[in-house]
């Protein structure tokens, strides 16, 4: 078993204000409680607070004698909204581009790099002239409301002749629109190494009735770009395929055709999203259709929506679609050959999860769904049989109702019909239960749903929770509380969550713990919960967890800001109303409370039970002759493991752990053997009102039998 690095006295104090109620962090389900460890607090770093522009400073009035020598402009002044400049040369054109200016381009070609080579520094403050391996190219940065235009009447065509350099490129834009134009490289195909039109870091690019041409790249290659639409576009003839996107999100493509590129994947996305509609892709051809990065198990999707393929797409498709739930085929899309993904399109939740199957596309009619009353129909039905017949999921029952798990999937796609998360919801009654779980999964997009609890308040379940999934795709989603975390991850790949409204929950935003590798969010909404969350990466892993563009309430900030845990970029946070106490001695103002075992029940269990949780974490030890009670206040806390092959491990402290197996030995009962000879039982226990201050009943608590004391974790 690979040993985990446990938490400081940090983590253990923070988790123990969840067990005084719904506010707490511990996680537990219906079965067993679980608080996972969270780093040892550091300093302070105040987020930065957002900066203003500056009020414009009057100029002083001019004295009549001697006249002012005015200095020279540094920028050019905004164009006024309503004033269209109108130019014909590729210098008019480039020395226009200022904020607010709209530009229309009379008919004719624009050589860019033949300018750009004639001057010998850049445009202005807002037009740049880089100089790439072969040339110089021209790069727009800053610029906001920009509108550029080719007349009507005539071909307009904006060039470039360096084979390193991008056509046009923009850098921190907002507001940019290109309409009628055609763009590209005059070397002929095959030899370029530049993009036809680049974004980077921009912000509502509408791409309007475009001809994109190679020896490009890539039509449109585009970073951390949000709000990316292209429309009546024409992407031909480059060199490595149609489109190339990294971490962007809100991209769409509408009645375009991608035809004759070819080189290597058509569609290369990383941590990126598009929505295709009325698109035709024909004679392409490359090393893939899809990413290959996603082949392996990146984090990217498409949705498709009345979309035509050729033959080799077709095909390609096919064989790369089995094990991409992210990648969705919607309404109205017609194939030479079979897609390779089977679609199936329900009205009711019994029907969705009886198709629940390895690379099947499960579209929901829009409706408000209760699953836990599907649950209580699948249980009245088929009894005991319902999980034996069924390899791929099962219904688990939790402390207060029934638990849908989804296991050992790969490539499942659960979304929409409308396409709307505002008409789809499905929710669950039981406090202890995910909304969904999924456990063991690969490949798995869950798309455009509302998900949430119907109680508000005293929630102890998740609305999502991955347990050891990987190359997981969420977006369009609205999750929302009385779920404890409105996503919740466990030892977990890839996860990315795309342009979703995370709210309400009663602990935190995420509960994200000991992922493998990177947790993204990409322009999402985190609301109203009480903080943003927990945030766990082992040492040595490749685990990360990265914000994007995401938008914070208070709660969320006042914790979010100030962790080191995460990367957040190009995010808006709200005002800081509180901050975290990170004096030396902060552990002395929390009371420790001894439990009160009398309003503890005893409740039947199985090895399950112990196996669902990551770890369970001791609150205190008790002498079993003097009654004499010690609380897990020290650096090194106590936690117990267990297997799905029956061992598991009690972890003494950060350094030392016992193995031992584990068998029941009664419905109320565990029997622990330790590979040194020690005996051990465990027994589970409910509380029902009353076992620590303002505790929340049916709270559960593991009690530890060993030797002359009795160890309770939660």
């Amino acid at each position: 078993m690979k040993r985990m690095r446990i938490c400081t006295l940090v983590l253990a104090l923070a988790l123990l204000f969840a067990l005084a109620g719904c506010g707490g962090a511990s996680k537990t389900d219906g079965s067993a409680g679980t608080a996972a460890p969270a780093s040892a607090a550091s300093a302070p770093t105040e987020a930065p607070a957002p900066t203003e522009t500056p009020a414009p400073t009057e100029a002083p009035a001019p004295t009549e004698t001697p006249a002012p020598t005015e200095a020279p402009a540094l920028t050019d002044p905004p164009a006024p909204a309503d004033e269209t400049v109108y130019v014909s040369t590729a210098g008019e054109f480039l020395e226009a581009i200022a904020p607010g200016a709209v530009i229309e381009l009379s008919p004719g070609v624009y050589d860019l790099s033949a300018y750009l080579a004639e001057i010998s520094g850049d445009v202005s403050d807002c037009v740049l002239r880089g100089f790439t391996v072969d040339g110089w190219q021209a790069e727009i940065v800053g610029i906001e409301k920009l509108t550029i235009r080719g007349a009507e009447g005539g071909k307009v065509e904006v060039v470039a002749e360096p084979r390193y350099s991008d056509v046009l490129s923009f850098s921190a834009c907002t507001d940019i629109s290109i309409e009628n134009i055609t763009f590209g490289h005059t070397p002929e195909k095959g030899n370029c190494q530049g993009a036809v039109l680049a974004f980077e870091r921009c912000r509502n690019v509408a791409l309007d009735g475009l001809d994109l041409y190679g020896c490009g790249t890539y039509g449109v290659e585009a970073e951390y770009t949000v709000g990316l639409a292209l429309k009546d576009c024409v992407v031909r003839d480059c060199s490595y395929g149609i489109v190339s996107l990294a971490f962007c999100s809100e991209v769409r493509c509408e009645d375009c055709a991608f035809r004759d590129n070819a080189g290597y994947d058509m569609l290369s996305l990383s941590g990126s999203f598009v929505l295709f509609e009325g698109c035709a892709f024909t004679g392409n051809g490359g090393s893939g259709f899809l990413p290959t990065g996603y082949y392996r198990g990146s984090e990217s999707g498409a949705y498709f929506e009345g979309c035509t393929f050729d033959a080799w797409e077709s095909q390609r498709l096919g064989e790369e679609l089995p094990g991409c739930g992210s990648f969705v085929i919607g309404e109205g899309c017609r194939f030479e050959t079979d897609p390779g993904k089977r679609i199936v399109h329900v009205s009711s939740l019994e029907q969705l999860i009886e198709s629940i199957a390895p690379d099947t596309q499960i579209m929901l009619a829009p409706g408000r769904y209760n699953l836990s009353d599907a649950l209580a129909g699948l249980l009245a039905r088929d009894g005991e049989h319902f999980n034996e017949s069924r390899p791929f999921v099962r219904i688990d029952k939790k402390y207060d109702g029934p638990e849908l798990v989804i296991t050992g999937v790969n490539g499942l796609t659960i979304a929409s019909a409308s396409g709307s998360a505002a008409d789809t919801e499905i929710v669950t009654d039981p406090r202890y239960a995910d909304v969904l779980r999924f456990e063991n999964c690969a490949g798995t997009a869950v798309m455009d749903l509302t998900l949430g609890h119907t109680d508000v308040g005293e929630c102890v379940g998740d609305v999502l929770h991955f347990d050891r999934c990987s190359d997981t795709v969420l977006r369009g989603l609205d999750l929302y509380g009385c779920g404890v975390y409105g996503v919740g991850t466990e030892a977990c790949g890839q996860l990315t969550c795309f342009d979703s409204t995370i709210r309400d929950c009663s602990f935190g935003t995420l509960e994200l713990y000991a992922p493998q590798q990177r947790q993204a969010f990409l322009n999402c909404v985190m609301t109203g919960s009480a903080s943003g969350g927990f945030f766990y990466a082992e040492d040595g892993s490749d685990g990360e967890f990265f914000f994007f563009r995401c938008t914070f309430g208070e709660g969320e900030s006042n914790t979010l800001a100030f962790s080191r845990d995460i990367a957040a970029e190009d995010c808006s946070w709200s005002e800081i109303t509180a901050y975290p106490d990170y004096s030396e001695d902060w552990e002395g103002d929390y009371v420790w409370e001894p439990l009160d075992t009398t309003c503890l029940m005893a409740v039947s269990f199985d090895g399950k039970v112990l196996t669902d949780e990551y770890l369970f974490l001791c609150y205190e030890s008790v002498d079993r002759q003097s009654g004499e009670v010690s609380f897990e206040t020290g650096y090194d806390v106590q936690y117990l493991t267990f297997a799905e092959d029956g061992t598991g491990w009690f972890w003494e402290n950060d350094e030392t752990g016992r193995p031992f197996s584990f068998e029941m030995d009664s419905a109320y009962s565990c029997a622990i053997s330790f590979d040194d000879g020690g005996e051990a039982s465990i027994g589970l226990y409910a509380d029902q009102g009353g076992a620590l201050p303002d505790s929340m009943e049916g709270r559960l608590w593991l009690a530890l039998y060993l030797d002359e004391a009795v160890l309770w974790f939660y």
